[in-house]
């Protein structure tokens, strides 16, 4: 398994599954966030990555995705670790540590906080 950086979670992570894209540079990945949380998330990668480069760490990306409401989300980020698994069928799994957080995140994190709780 190829991994790097270490994760040091402030925040309490929230289950759910929202179908996204990440731009690096001229290149488009689609993918699906898991677990957010108020300052991150984890991103799993769903097409071929042809330059791993493109998710180094400490690397800035862009984000887009729809929250439940259908509204369109972009926001820049940071890779703070990925592991890949040793088969196939696991996809890269990438660690992303949000830059500056739209106002329509913050509102999604704090309506996902009151539905988990209860």
């Amino acid at each position: 398994m190829l991994s790097y950086g270490t994760e040091k979670r402030h925040s309490k992570r929230i289950p759910v599954r929202l179908e996204a894209f990440i731009l690096t540079g001229e290149k488009t990945y689609m993918g699906s966030i898991e677990n957010v949380s108020a300052d991150g998330f984890e991103y799993l990668v769903h097409s071929s990555i042809k330059a791993p480069e493109d998710f180094q760490h400490e690397k800035t990306v862009e984000i887009y995705f729809q929250i439940p409401s259908g509204e369109a989300v972009n926001m820049y980020c940071t890779v703070k670790w990925l592991s890949k698994g040793s088969s196939v069928d696991r996809p890269l799994t990438i660690g992303i540590k949000i830059t500056e957080p739209s106002p329509k995140f913050k509102g999604l994190i704090q309506t996902l906080d009151i539905v988990s709780v209860n």
